[in-house]
């Protein structure tokens, strides 16, 4: 196992969500929060340099989903391409943050055209007044399922607790029944401060399938103490809360030798033919700073498996490299130079 972490771009690519069609890559990702722009590519590698780069919408002024446009998601659903996306009302700032969708062309078709897209509106069926964001679609048992993080139910102005909700999905743009809470801080590291965060869920799944479950990020994303967790699905009926176990352990986080990358995390898992066979490689932002926002740069790491599920490494980043052959075969020795 190479543990080992590829940086794909230069420059600052928040919330990163790669999906894989027909040999093109594409990626979306946090566009300064005021547009959704795709990038497509043949590889993940070298990937800023390499993309075709389009922006496929921008909001119109002063609507309920003009600013703040954070981590947007590219699925393909019923033969069909969606954009799912948290947005802000410009007046009422992040407090006003729901989760909003919008239609594409066919599956068949390519999604890098703007006028192939049209705003399908708020996710129809969410819970009125909660804040919502981080929306994610996952298939179980044949259910198509809306994962999200909120603030607790019933409160609307909790800005210090975020949790992770399940709700079923009648069709792409419409929930149906109520969400139930899957997870809640109760670690300390869960928490910044007195700020407990849940956010940015994502399926994650064996490449033989005999595995699954839910990543999802926690801490506060402006620290170097943002990391992965996971939610392993134990079986049932996935709208249960009690179908979901939380690790007592990140699945990743920074490494304790104090080195770069620092505060990995949302992102999303993705299915690659590697030259040793099928592997899924987890792709999140980490910074090269200890602290703030700036330098979110894509990276991307595998994913171990064993007996207990996945791994990444030892749990903590491994070695940070810009260099394609030592990510793929790894590095020749300790004293290689191959940072990136």
């Amino acid at each position: 196992y190479n543990d080992s972490i590829l940086t794909i771009t230069e420059k600052s690519c928040a919330d990163p969500y790669v999906i894989c069609d027909k040999g093109v890559y594409y990626m979306t990702f946090t566009a300064d929060g005021n547009r959704i722009e795709i990038w497509s590519s043949d590889s993940l590698f070298d990937l800023e340099h390499r993309a075709t780069k389009h922006v496929i919408w921008r909001p119109p002024p002063d609507t309920e989903y003009t600013s703040d446009i954070w981590a947007p998601e590219l699925h393909i659903l019923h033969g069909r391409w969606y954009v799912y996306f948290a947005a802000d009302h410009p007046l009422f700032g992040n407090m006003s943050h729901r989760m909003f969708v919008l239609r594409g062309p066919e599956s068949t078709a390519s999604p890098l055209k703007a006028e192939d897209w049209d705003f399908a509106g708020p996710l129809a069926g969410m819970p009125e007044g909660q804040w919502a964001i981080d929306g994610t679609v996952i298939t179980l048992h044949g259910a198509m399922l809306f994962v999200y993080s909120g603030w607790p139910l019933g409160q609307s102005l909790s800005a210090s607790i975020q949790e992770l909700f399940i709700i079923e999905m009648a069709d792409p743009v419409t929930c149906v029944g109520k969400p139930t809470r899957i997870s809640t801080p109760e670690y300390q590291w869960e928490f910044s401060g007195k700020s407990g965060i849940n956010e940015g869920p994502q399926f994650l799944a064996s490449p033989d399938g005999r595995w699954c479950g839910i990543a999802y990020s926690c801490a506060g994303s402006w620290t170097s103490e943002y990391k992965m967790n996971v939610l392993e699905y134990k079986g049932g009926d996935p709208l249960a809360g009690n179908s979901w176990e939380k690790w007592r352990q990140p699945l990743l986080r920074a490494s304790s030798d104090g080195e770069a990358p620092y505060g990995p995390g949302h992102g999303n898992f993705v299915l690659v033919d590697a030259p040793g066979g099928p592997e899924v490689w987890g792709v999140f932002h980490a910074t090269d700073g200890r602290t703030g926002w700036a330098g979110r740069r894509a990276r991307v790491m595998r994913v171990g498996w064993g007996d207990g599920g996945p791994y990444m490494g030892d749990g903590e980043c491994g070695r940070c490299t810009g260099d394609v052959d030592h990510f793929l075969y790894g590095c020749k020795g300790d004293g290689c130079e191959c940072g990136g």
